[in-house]
């Protein structure tokens, strides 16, 4: 039976910031949609009603999260896991597909992303492994960690939606920091990203690789040490070019025309560069809702999704911006702070998860949106347009909160 006095130990930060953020969504994905709508004699609130729908969808979710003891989701881990790389699976055949993208479960007039499911229950996961191991020893275990993020990542590459697979690193490696993994573990999971960045410029690669060498000589490390964080780099250095050449052309586009974005500005570099000036033009107090040029004359295409943030910048100016960064960093802070204050290991992995989670796709879409960062295929949570991503973010809310209310013994 549910007894809601509970919910007084809920954090009201967490339920301001997730409510505050929604409302936001709301008023961008009408801002991005009404004329368009207009224009094309279509229903103006067409975006914003099937926003609602998913809100209340989600809502339910956030309920039962909330209400039901995150405990539970031990038992249940690897069965939503096994069922989520099913979907994942069944998609590269069946899924609908959209802009070069094959990522959408058509189930009648309703359609859901497999792979952002994907995300919490791979959290999930990795919060029962991480709490039945504790601590990660050998290579036993450290192959069976990298197989649980694999299976899933290299599935949503090849659909592909590289920005929803990388999110999986950012996963794991905030889960390992959080839940104070090996720090043998952490140099053998970054390094090897390092060379990634780095093997583009084969001189500077070069120069890494010689400097671990070195860090290795002075540290006195083992064999196996050597062995497993020179093979793992160099493997990467090997595996790069063929990385590249697995891309899909369009792919390759965004990661040069981020590197050049004037190379190709009717072509890869456009988005990139109209959200530039749509953020920029926003100036310091922004040109006010439904004002700002190039979000009402559509300059850049499907901004309610993956772009809407350069709405925000455009009409909300710097203040709105950062109130926004604002409300995301404080969502963060008490996701950290519920993992502080959990009363068992599962909790602090299950919540500092789900931190990171929402700290990476902040941090890459609004990095993409001013021209950071190359352009990926990732939502803003709360605040872009899509139900799945929406239920899922508030879902995650709900387990946070769910912490929060067993953070401490109850007395009646």
């Amino acid at each position: 039976m549910i007894n809601f006095r509970m919910l007084k130990l809920s954090d009201p930060l967490l339920w301001f910031s997730a409510a505050a953020l929604t409302l936001i969504g709301f008023l961008a994905i009408f801002s991005t949609t009404y004329h368009l709508q207009l224009k094309l004699e279509l229903d103006p609130l067409y975006f914003v009603k099937r926003q609602f729908f998913s809100l209340l969808l989600a809502c339910a979710g956030l309920a039962i999260c909330t209400y039901v003891d995150y405990k539970h989701l031990k038992r249940i881990a690897f069965g939503l896991y096994g069922l989520t790389l099913v979907l994942l699976f069944v998609i590269l055949f069946t899924g609908a597909s959209a802009q070069g993208a094959q990522r959408w479960l058509q189930l009648g007039s309703f359609s859901f992303q497999p792979s952002e499911l994907s995300k919490l229950t791979l959290i999930i996961a990795l919060a029962a492994f991480l709490n039945e191991r504790r601590r990660i020893k050998g290579l036993w275990d450290t192959g069976y960690l990298l197989l649980l993020v694999g299976l899933p990542f290299l599935l949503i590459f090849k659909q592909p939606d590289l920005g929803t697979a990388l999110v999986f690193i950012g996963i794991l490696l905030g889960m390992l920091a959080a839940t104070e993994a090996s720090p043998r573990l952490l140099i053998f999971l970054i390094t090897p990203l390092i060379s990634v960045l780095l093997r583009p410029v084969l001189v500077f690669w070069l120069i890494y690789i010689l400097a671990l060498v070195v860090i290795l000589f002075l540290s006195r490390a083992s064999f196996r040490d050597w062995l497993l964080v020179l093979g793992l780099n160099i493997g990467v250095g090997i595996a790069v070019p063929l990385f590249w050449g697995m891309l899909k052309a369009y792919q390759r586009q965004r990661i040069v025309a981020f590197l050049d974005p004037a190379a190709d500005p009717y072509g890869a570099g456009y988005h990139s560069l109209q959200s530039m000036i749509a953020v920029g033009s926003g100036g310091f107090f922004g040109k006010g809702f439904l004002r700002g040029s190039q979000t009402q004359l559509q300059f850049i295409p499907e901004q309610h999704s993956d772009f809407i943030f350069s709405a925000l910048g455009e009409e909300f100016g710097f203040l709105g911006s950062l109130a926004v960064l604002g409300l995301f960093a404080l969502l963060v802070w008490r996701a950290l702070v519920i993992a502080a204050e959990s009363r068992d290991f599962l909790g602090r992995a299950l919540a500092s998860g789900i931190a990171a989670m929402f700290a990476f796709h902040v941090f890459a879409n609004m990095g993409m949106a001013i021209g950071l960062l190359p352009v990926v295929g990732i939502p803003l949570p709360f605040l872009s347009f899509g139900g799945t991503s929406l239920i899922i973010g508030l879902a995650g809310v709900g387990i946070l909160q769910s912490i929060s209310l067993r953070r401490h013994k109850i007395i009646f």
